[in-house]
């Protein structure tokens, strides 16, 4: 334990008897079966649904609302896929994640999302943050959330970090193959198809995306990491029964940031082992749904 960090900053502290359950439950499996299918599931709902609306048996207003309810899940398999938690063969994590992130943010490029999601873990809700972009005025949340690639694209020049920096060249270059791609629809009388099937639904899910598994888990937000590690990060408790499904287990959003690279569908079973370690720190707590946590009090010091 880094006796340097003050004492709410430090790692939670594991007992022995727990350290190699934990270990199974949090390391990257050869490959994570619920997440597969998720990817499985959003790739066949979508084109699915495309074809069906250019044949002109489904309306497009209705296939826009189904695109969105099948790429919400996409969320899952790309964020998973940037901590190379979906398989432990690295180049197998990173199809998964690159194809599931072509249908929703072509422009965007898994590593430049990889680079700008590890900044977040390492300056939680500090001003180092890029996930800063996603807070701001009430009324300006929902394109904050829309939009929240563009303040990658803002961010990662500020930093003056070389692989950031490398990352925003290649995410350049796809931007620049995407809308050539979007300009030849346009042109060929396609732009109907390409902003009710693709653009409208794309940025409905990135709001969502922005919403459930940015903001919320960190809209207590006056508290960083490097100040106490585990009141930086909400747990959502009560209703964990659909909960859970629904927010893709990110209702356990702490233990997410304690152990990356565990599926988040492990969350459940990682806060049963170690929920009287957890409970000796301060917790961030959303009860049901509500918007704002509360503070839980540690039941003693942080050791």
């Amino acid at each position: 334990m880094n006796k340097t960090l003050p004492p709410d900053a430090r790692p939670v502290a594991i007992p022995p008897d727990k350290a190699g359950p934990l270990r199974a439950l949090t390391l990257p499996p050869r490959l994570a079966w619920p997440t597969f299918w998720m990817w499985v599931v959003s790739i066949v709902g979508v084109v699915g649904t495309d074809v069906l609306a250019l044949r002109g048996s489904l309306p497009y207003g209705a296939a826009c609302v189904l695109n969105v309810l099948f790429m919400y899940p996409l969320f899952g398999v790309i964020h998973d896929a940037t901590h190379r938690a979906v398989s432990s063969n690295a180049r197998l994590n990173d199809w998964i994640g690159r194809i599931g992130l072509l249908l929703i943010a072509p422009h965007g490029t898994l590593g430049m999302f990889r680079w700008a999601h590890m900044q977040h873990h390492r300056h939680t809700n500090g001003d180092k943050d890029p996930d800063e972009w996603i807070h701001g005025r009430w009324w300006t949340l929902p394109l904050r959330w829309m939009s929240f690639d563009l303040g990658y694209l803002l961010f990662i020049p500020s930093r003056g970090d070389a692989i950031g920096r490398r990352q925003l060249r290649h995410t350049f270059a796809a931007l620049a193959v995407l809308l050539a791609v979007v300009g030849v629809l346009v042109w060929l009388g396609h732009g109907r198809e390409v902003l009710w099937l693709w653009l409208i639904p794309a940025r409905l899910t990135m709001m969502l995306f922005g919403f459930v598994f940015f903001w919320l888990p960190h809209v207590k937000h006056d508290v960083t990491a490097e100040q106490n590690l585990t009141l930086a990060t909400s747990m959502r408790f009560g209703g964990e029964r659909w909960l859970g499904p629904l927010l893709q287990f990110h209702n356990y959003h702490l233990l997410h940031h304690l152990y990356p690279s565990a599926p988040p569908y492990n969350h459940p079973r990682i806060w049963r082992l170690i929920e009287p370690e957890l409970r000796q720190r301060d917790l961030a707590v959303q009860k049901g749904l509500a918007i704002r946590a509360e503070v839980w009090p540690g039941r003693r010091s942080a050791a």
